[in-house]
């Protein structure tokens, strides 16, 4: 992975693009927040961060995406965190190594997680 801040802000931008090809809901820009009192505000805790809405249905189009990207891209990592209202869970995920079966099970256990 890249630790090039610019780097990383344009494969973010980049992927961020493919991602508004499929049918979701929003992509936005994840931000950590506002800069302490007396800093500059420089976001480069949310550089390569995005947020992604999107109806269930559309779980596997961005999963096969994600696989997609990695394959062309494969010293990227992806972690995906889901929130379903204030319950979250994370995962990293390696695309390239997960079977179809596999991701069914991934996405049904963040269900689960969340929905507890």
């Amino acid at each position: 992975m890249s630790e090039n801040p610019a780097e990383l802000d344009e494969l973010t931008r980049q992927l961020r693009t493919e991602i508004n090809e499929i049918n979701i809901d929003s992509v936005e820009q994840a931000s950590a927040g506002a800069a302490p009192e007396g800093t500059k505000a420089a976001d480069f805790a949310a550089i390569g961060q995005m947020a992604v809405t999107l109806a269930p249905a559309i779980v596997f189009p961005l999963f096969d995406l994600l696989k997609s990207w990695v394959e062309r891209k494969p010293s990227t990592p992806v972690k995906v965190k889901v929130k379903v209202g204030k319950k979250t869970t994370q995962i990293e995920y390696d695309p390239t190594s997960t079977s179809a079966k596999d991701l069914e099970a991934l996405v049904k256990a963040m269900g689960r997680s969340v929905n507890k």
